[in-house]
């Protein structure tokens, strides 16, 4: 079975800005009560819901630009024409 290659240095990413490091803090925060408020115990289901929507803290809902050029990723529709082109082609 063939080894996987793994690169001596990973990708360096950018450091969060200081109100990203706040949110993320807060957010931690809330977590944690959700947590205790459990009696040590929180659903996956929960933390996610937590991390991703939380009014103002998770993920979608900071505020922060997540898709494009400027965000956290880009999908093939962003890169290129090429994606609808193709999709169009196998409609039609």
């Amino acid at each position: 079975m063939p080894r996987l290659a793994i690169p001596s240095q990973s990708a360096q990413l950018p450091a969060p800005s200081a109100e990203a490091l706040a949110l993320s803090g807060q957010l931690g925060q809330l977590i944690t009560s959700e947590i205790e408020r459990g009696g040590g115990w929180l659903s996956f289901v929960r933390y996610m819901e937590l991390a991703l929507y939380a009014p103002g803290l998770g993920y979608y809902m900071a505020g922060a630009r997540k898709l494009g050029r400027d965000g956290d990723f880009v999908t093939a529709p962003e890169i290129s024409r090429l994606f609808g082109r193709t999709l169009a082609r196998q409609l039609r």
